[in-house]
């Protein structure tokens, strides 16, 4: 039975609509799902009637982008209430953070001679969550570069001329409203960040698991954060983490090609369903 637990759709940066999501993960054979869109949750309301008609279970997910004393994080959410309060209220000011962001983005953008505006860059914006991928598509498009990717990697990523840091909103906070919501909260890749993760400080605000299986981790890599999962007693995740065509990444990534051995996923499953 295949698991895939890291996937992003319209809502946020992915290419495909939620229901296209489930309509090629049961394709594929995938029967637990989780759309984990970057600071948004729609998806999974969307795709619940047309997950429980193909048979998938479909389990509440999300990616929280976080800045701080711990560095720039994904942290995971699973299995939390969609429709509490709290996690519509931080939707709610992420996204009109993010707004903000992208316009002094595209100012910044502007000042060093680029013709974009904020109203171009919506167009690449099928849902309410702006990212940097948005911002890139549009450069393409206006003829200054030939790939999203390489936009990102001249301008915006960190460092980059067009960077600006977002409002912090850091990995304890993140891991905190996921465990207010009834959710358990995860370290999305923790082997492709440029700098080390600091499990300690994770462990410490309650971190429940780890991405130990993905699209970007090597067999080494996922041996290594398995047997870190043992140590700590944390669960095991895992997943593709794909996007599709509207991607930065130049790898095509399928869903359900990330797999999580038979006993970690029930692990985490079991664990968190009781929970």
């Amino acid at each position: 039975m295949k698991t895939e637990l890291h996937i992003h759709s319209t809502f946020s940066d992915g290419a495909l609509t939620p229901k296209e999501i489930v309509k090629e993960a049961s394709a594929k054979g995938v029967r637990i799902l989780s759309i984990t869109d970057h600071d948004a949750i729609g998806a999974y309301h969307t795709a619940l009637p047309e997950a429980e008609h193909v048979g998938i279970s479909l389990v509440p997910g999300i990616e929280l982008n976080t800045d701080g004393i711990d560095g720039e994080l994904h942290i995971l959410g699973y299995c939390f209430d969609p429709q509490h309060p709290k996690m519509t209220e931080h939707i709610y000011w992420r996204t009109k953070q993010r707004n903000n962001w992208a316009a002094k983005i595209v100012s910044q953008l502007n000042n060093l001679g680029y013709a974009i505006s904020l109203a171009d860059v919506r167009r690449h914006v099928p849902g309410d969550v702006i990212v940097r991928t948005h911002i890139a598509a549009e450069l393409v498009r206006q003829g200054y570069f030939p790939t999203a990717d390489d936009a990102y990697q001249a301008l915006l990523k960190k460092g980059k001329p067009a960077f600006v840091e977002r409002v912090a909103f850091s990995a304890e906070k993140a891991i905190q409203l996921v465990h207010e919501c009834g959710g358990k909260a995860f370290l999305a890749h923790p082997a492709i960040y440029r700098s080390s993760v600091p499990l300690q400080r994770l462990l410490s605000y309650g971190l429940d698991g780890i991405e130990v299986y993905h699209s970007e981790h090597s067999d080494e890599d996922s041996v290594y954060w398995l047997e870190v999962t043992k140590q700590y007693g944390l669960l095991v995740s895992g997943g593709s983490d794909y996007h599709g065509t509207s991607a930065r990444k130049k790898k095509e990534i399928a869903i359900g090609s990330v797999q999580l051995d038979t006993d970690s996923k029930n692990y985490w499953i079991k664990r968190a369903e009781e929970s």
